[in-house]
């Protein structure tokens, strides 16, 4: 990786933050964060750096299948760090509003230079320019082997067929076309039908508004959604009580309200899972997988901060962050514990109730995250299943009789959601699913999976022997 300087401007720390992201195992945002206060871009710099950085990664499929056509070498010979550049500049000419051909071009040739690297700006120079002539102006009704995606259901015309047909090759198109993994537009083909593949491919395409979650121990939305209005920021009353919805991007601790702990940025679907599980002041609560603790606040706050309150998490240093944000918000009932991945050492309760955010392939969130859809493989989701099943066992063992757990992913495949829920019912008979929930990525928020289930007694001794004896998948018992 070349030697990066400090970043000056939005398409700089665009480009370091993409390097370093591509050279490390760190999540793009991470970078991001810490590109932005070593260059200390203007706040009027970040959102396009936060929007060329993150849409670089969500459209990487598209963006080399345009640069296909475009650069005249095979890839295996352009640097790596030098096609990154061009993915930048192709973004800005194809994918990114409001950005003129002339300043993308040159902006982005400038990049180089930059990087003390003058010997790329010609070669740069007349890619891009192939870029100008490969994408028009003019729309397209549907998806062709013409038809480039943009946001809100809207395609661009290129002027000559970059992608596969979708008449003939309708998962080679999604997966090029919308950028995603060809191995999981396969999977979803067995359940989505074509238009919905593409509903999907412009969802997690599109940034997602902002929301935040009120505190109602500190404030109430009417009250927050005029201070806001009274400060100039455009926010609009979520589909739940206490969200709210940012119009405009924005530094989120420069808005009133933050300081004194009236709110946390957490999406709408996020926040249903603490409401589904109703924790009752004076109750003992669990809080499995809690770091950073936006979950756990929002229990605290359920609870009226009365009770007792335990978060866990296998990452001490995230799980460092929960008491951080309790602070803020005014919470004192939070404890935490550091436990294993698989919870074996969770504290023993008994709980009234426990909440377990599950770790997961992240699939019902991948606009949200954008390097996600690229870290998750196929053969993940076994061994995610598993861990999540374990969690599941463990925290029911800790279950006062009566007593109530909420199960939640952000995945949409069935394996992290009914077949674990299932699963833990077969070997703990005292469970009983109450609801479940399957949230469809787009249909209000981010996708996702919640269930209630409750305890109904006293557990019966298993006559098959222990939980370990599952199959390959995981789940099932073997007999």
């Amino acid at each position: 990786m070349p030697v990066i300087p400090p970043g000056k401007t939005s398409r700089q720390v665009a480009l370091a933050t993409l390097l370093a992201a591509a050279y490390s195992n760190d999540y793009v945002n991470e970078h991001l964060e810490t590109q932005i206060t070593r260059g200390e871009l203007p706040p009027i710099e970040r959102p396009l750096a936060t929007e060329l950085a993150f849409g670089v990664v969500r459209r990487k499929n598209t963006l080399d299948a345009l640069l296909a056509a475009a650069v005249n070498r095979p890839r295996e010979n352009v640097e790596p760090a030098l096609w990154m550049l061009l993915r930048l500049g192709a973004y800005q000419l194809s994918l990114c509003d409001g950005v003129a051909d002339y300043a993308a071009i040159s902006e982005t040739v400038e990049l180089g230079r930059w990087l003390g690297r003058d010997d790329w700006t010609g070669f740069a120079n007349g890619c891009l320019r192939s870029i100008t002539r490969l994408v028009t102006e003019q729309s397209i009704d549907g998806p062709s082997p013409f038809a480039l995606p943009l946001t809100g259901g809207r395609y661009r015309r290129l002027s000559q067929p970059i992608f596969a047909n979708p008449a003939d090759q309708p998962l080679s198109y999604i997966s090029k076309a919308f950028s995603l993994p060809h191995w999981l537009v396969e999977r979803w083909s067995k359940r989505f039908d074509f238009e919905e593949l593409c509903r999907l491919g412009f969802w997690f395409n599109t940034p997602s508004p902002l929301c935040l979650r009120v505190n109602r121990l500190r404030t109430d939305r009417d009250t927050l959604l005029a201070k806001f209005a009274e400060a100039g920021i455009t926010a609009r009353a979520g589909e739940l009580p206490t969200s709210i919805r940012l119009e405009t991007p924005t530094r989120i601790d420069q808005l009133p309200g933050f300081a004194e702990g009236e709110f946390v940025v957490q999406d709408e679907s996020a926040q249903q899972a603490a409401e589904f599980l109703a924790p009752q002041p004076g109750e003992t609560v669990l809080d499995l997988c809690a770091a950073p603790g936006t979950k756990t606040t929002h229990l605290a706050e359920l609870m009226r901060n009365e009770g007792r309150l335990i978060a866990t998490d296998s990452s001490e240093s995230r799980l460092k962050l929960v008491p951080q944000n309790a602070d803020r918000l005014g919470l004192t009932i939070i404890e935490t514990a550091v436990v294993t991945l698989e919870g074996t050492d969770i504290p023993p309760g008994p709980f009234d109730a426990i909440l377990i955010d599950a770790p997961c392939s992240n699939t019902g969130v991948l606009g949200k995250r954008p390097d996600a859809r690229w870290r998750i493989q196929p053969d993940d989701l076994e061994e995610l299943s598993r861990i999540q099943l374990l969690l599941l066992l463990a925290a029911s063992d800790r279950l006062k009789p009566g007593g109530r757990i909420v199960y939640s992913t952000c995945s949409i495949e069935p394996d992290e959601n009914s077949s674990v829920v299932e699963a833990v019912c077969h070997f703990r008979q005292k469970l009983k699913i109450v609801e479940s929930h399957e949230l469809t990525p787009g249909k209000i928020s981010d996708g996702g999976f919640q269930c209630l289930l409750r305890s109904t007694g006293i557990q019966p001794a298993d006559p098959n022997g222990q939980v370990e004896n599952l199959s390959h998948d995981g789940l099932t018992p073997v007999r």
